[in-house]
């Protein structure tokens, strides 16, 4: 008999619902996938509580009669540019003896206490181990039964403002729901490519949203570092429709048409005039488009990438990049402009410019659900497990 288990993504004026089956040798496939509008969310955020909580409860009413169904939990994915990630090293002296399990457990109290000291606000929703190193040489696993002076173990920490945890929690509440877990977007994106490339290893992955963007670095297929920031793709099309006097609509359709990143071909030509459908003709050179385009794909990708000090200390094991785009139309008419305004060497980093399918995010959370992700050291959110029984569960068992 199988299981079904509901898990939504808190987009960009959507949410997201995929509706898993898990059968009794613990495998689990896609039943149904949907997506609802939800205006009262802007750029992952809550704006309007009570009629997005409405919209909630519509969507769930109509999975519900759709499918014949009653759910009562549900594993929410967010992408809210508040996230903090933080990096921690942690230490035990054994004197000799042997790496036990309550030397590991030791170091994950110790850190997690540091972090909500000096993170009072905020309240962790993944522990994450990158390393161990005994006696100062880096091992591939927990390095369980053998025996040394200086154990040591370095964690990512990834979490959310209380406030913002405390309104989705309430959301969901209001329609009778309750919350397993809460899951980072970037994250979850992470592990479903780590899922589809099963040699990855030392990468960058980078989302491009429409409004929002993100940047993800894996070294060992670990989360370092993660960050999100509040710009996507949609600014391209402001800065054109504001500098130029046009249209949204129009901007796009100029930008569909106009093959921009022919750069040979375009010397000293003009926008057609019957792409200006909306607004008045005016001569708009083409090489005129292109510079306010490079101008804030460099200036996202430098904030992004390039000048990003976070990643100062990267070296030649990060041997691929790969930029996901939510706007098709963008990568297709653009994504030249992207790899070019990548200052890396080329030579040596292999880059992929690709689409973002829309449940990339909910695979990716289904798998670290359903199977558990031998990275994540203490799945955290509104369970009540304890951090020794969360931590033995997912790497001793």
């Amino acid at each position: 008999m199988s299981k079904e288990k509901l898990i939504a993504e808190i987009a960009e004026d959507k949410i997201r619902y995929v509706i898993y089956e898990q059968d009794e040798k613990l495998q689990y496939k896609i039943f149904k996938k949907k997506i609802f509008t939800n205006t009262g969310i802007k750029k992952g955020k809550i704006l309007d509580f009570n009629y997005t909580s409405k919209k909630i409860h519509q969507d769930l009413k109509n999975l519900e009669k759709e499918f014949n169904m009653i759910f009562k939990n549900i594993t929410i994915v967010i992408n809210e540019p508040e996230v903090f990630c933080t990096n921690l090293s942690g230490f035990k002296r054994l004197n000799g003896s042997k790496v036990e399990k309550r030397d590991l457990d030791y170091i994950l109290n110790e850190g997690k206490s540091s972090i909500l000291k000096n993170q009072k606000q905020n309240s962790i929703l993944h522990i994450l181990n990158s390393n161990f190193f005994l006696d100062k040489r880096k091992k591939s696993k927990i390095p369980l039964n053998l025996h040394g002076d200086h154990l040591s173990l370095h964690m990512t920490f990834i979490s959310l403002p209380k406030n913002s945890l405390k309104n989705i929690k309430a959301l969901f509440d209001n329609n009778d729901l309750e919350i397993d877990r809460v899951i980072s977007r970037p994250l979850a994106c992470g592990i479903d490519l780590l899922q589809k490339n099963k040699g990855a290893k030392n990468f960058i992955l980078v989302n491009f949203d429409k409004e929002t963007s993100s940047i993800c670095l894996y070294e060992d297929s670990s989360l370092v570092f993660l960050k999100t920031f509040p710009f996507g793709t949609n600014s391209i099309y402001r800065d054109i429709t504001q500098l130029c006097s046009l249209q949204e609509e129009e901007t796009r359709i100029i930008i569909k048409k106009s093959n921009l990143t022919n750069s040979q071909n375009n010397e000293n030509k003009y926008v057609d005039k019957n792409l200006f459908t909306e607004s008045e003709f005016k001569k708009l050179s083409i090489n005129h488009l292109n510079d306010i385009v490079k101008s804030r794909i460099s200036e996202m990708l430098n904030y992004i990438l390039n000048k990003n000090k976070n990643l100062y200390y990267l070296n030649n094991n990060i041997l691929r990049i790969h930029l996901f785009f939510e706007d098709k139309d963008i990568l297709e008419d653009l994504g030249n402009f992207f790899h070019e305004s990548l200052k890396i060497d080329k030579t040596k980093t292999q880059v992929e410019l690709l689409p973002l399918d829309d449940f990339s995010a909910l695979s990716g959370a289904a798998e670290l659900i359903f199977k558990g992700w031998d990275k994540e050291a203490i799945p955290l959110s509104f369970r009540k497990k304890s951090i020794i029984s969360s931590f033995f569960e997912r790497f001793f068992n």
